[in-house]
């Protein structure tokens, strides 16, 4: 019991709530299907609430010290409880055309909550690997929902792509227990202190187990070359779904990745190097591909595609500084992102509205709805005055900061997100074009209306207290 208050309580309390859904599932009338969304509402904020019972000074280890809790996981698990929040007000309309299932579905949509904070808190290479499994499977039964053929081809088409990915993680972790015979990080990173690792075939084996491990990752968050599942995958998905993996996953895979980052850069150095060509190329790729997409959830593939790479290129110089910064932009992308996409589910909901095409002219129908849609892409973008702003500079900041060798990379990222603001112009461009058009946005969608205007409000907000909120990154990111 001491373990679950000091360090387990948030899971604890969604696992119970995950359990309560599943038995509601069995028993509960379908006419009672709006209880699920209001039951797990409920859960996710008492889980928030939960987390002021977390040991986080001294950090406090549980599980035979493979379970880790300090203020570094705490941060991360309040965000992925946040996201959950607002996940679940966005799939109002989409459990009321599946009320039959609507207690099933958020079972699943809790599991992929808990088992990206159990990912968050692992520090043991097993307990990663089901964590992040297991996140992998709650997003195959969330989109398998769909009852679109063509969405069940994709699915099927995620599951083998992440099976690849997954056996190459699983090889790199072999290689590394070759090594030191070791599977927890701590202990790893002892032995590689004791053994003073200086020769080239040990770094050649540290370097080619390290990069099998994060294309696992890099793969989750659609980082190029694993990026091709990407658009088609969130056409084929239903909106909250999309919303879904385009955020819980994120949070949680950029929250491992660092942490084995911390493990093992100091014993290689090329991988620095890697990281930052492939947040380069993740970048451009993302950035070209997303000027040639017309469908509204494919432009918000490549969106998630290339704010992941400005991520890594700010995270794989890795120092306290980076590190906060991408702490910072985390916490910035969650409101825009989360923003972006009740946009799109409110159109959606209300006049189906999917493609660029279908959005000239709505500025003279929902002016309010335009403009804070306008501010959220301008946030995304990372134009003033928003908090996309201030992260982007942040992330620049401490790349230009690392040394002269990460300068290149810089000013090629830079070049590469003009294309990027380009991207998200082309939306709004097509919102405030002056065309005769007799579409009517439904005014009672009342929960992606309540969440846009937040969000867009939020990224303004944040922007003008950005500096206290940087410090608070900072000091996340020295007890990490």
């Amino acid at each position: 019991m001491t373990e679950i208050i000091s360090a387990y309580m948030p899971e604890f309390i969604i696992t119970v709530f995950i359990i309560f859904n599943l038995i509601a599932s069995l028993f509960f009338s379908t006419y009672l299907y709006k209880l699920s969304k209001w039951f797990t509402l409920f859960g996710i904020v008492l889980a928030i609430a939960s987390t002021i019972y977390l040991q986080i000074e001294p950090e406090f280890f549980a599980f035979n010290a493979t379970f880790l809790t300090n203020i570094y996981t705490v941060f991360f698990k309040i965000l992925i409880l946040m996201s959950g929040f607002f996940l679940t007000l966005l799939s109002r309309n989409m459990i009321r055309e599946k009320r039959d299932r609507a207690f099933e579905y958020f079972s699943v949509f809790l599991s992929g909550i808990l088992f990206a904070m159990c990912a968050v808190s692992a520090v043991n290479f097993i307990v990663l690997f089901v964590s992040l499994e297991a996140l992998s499977l709650s997003c195959y039964l969330m989109l398998s929902l769909n009852k679109n053929p063509n969405a069940k081809q994709l699915t099927f088409g995620y599951l083998v792509q992440n099976a690849v990915v997954s056996s190459l993680f699983l090889t790199g972790v072999s290689v590394i227990y070759g090594i030191c015979s070791q599977f927890g990080f701590d202990k790893i990173s002892l032995y590689l202190l004791n053994a003073n690792v200086e020769s080239s075939q040990p770094q050649i084996l540290l370097t080619f187990s390290l990069i099998l491990i994060i294309c696992a990752i890099l793969f989750k968050v659609g980082i190029v070359p694993f990026s091709s599942w990407l658009p088609d995958t969130f056409e084929g998905a239903s909106h909250p779904i999309g919303a879904y993996m385009s955020l819980v996953p994120v949070l949680a895979c950029f929250a491992v990745l660092s942490r084995i980052l911390m493990t093992f850069l100091h014993y290689t150095y090329t991988i620095k190097i890697v990281l930052a060509l492939i947040s380069v190329i993740t970048i451009t790729f993302g950035s070209l591909s997303m000027i040639r997409q017309e469908n509204l959830k494919r432009i918000m593939a490549y969106s998630m595609s290339v704010q992941s790479g400005i991520m890594l290129l700010g995270l794989c110089v890795f120092s306290v500084y980076s590190l906060s910064s991408v702490l910072f932009y985390l916490f910035c992308y969650l409101f825009a992102n989360i923003g972006a996409w009740s946009a799109v589910i409110l159109l959606y909901n209300s006049a189906k509205l999917e493609n660029l095409d279908d959005l000239k002219g709505i500025i003279f129908h929902r002016p309010y709805y335009v403009i804070a849609f306008t501010i959220i892409l301008i946030a995304l973008a990372g134009l003033a005055p928003t908090s996309g702003f201030v992260a982007k500079m942040y992330i620049c900041s401490a790349v230009a900061r690392s040394g002269f060798i990460f300068l290149p990379f810089l000013i090629a990222a830079l070049l590469a997100s003009v294309i990027l603001i380009y991207g998200y112009w082309r939306i709004i461009r097509a919102m405030f074009r002056r065309i005769e058009t007799d579409i009517l946005i439904d005014n009672s969608v009342i929960s992606p209306k309540f969440i846009l205007y937040a969000c867009s409000a939020a990224t303004v907000i944040i922007c003008l207290f950005a500096d206290k909120m940087i410090r608070f990154c900072q000091l996340v990111a020295y007890y990490m």
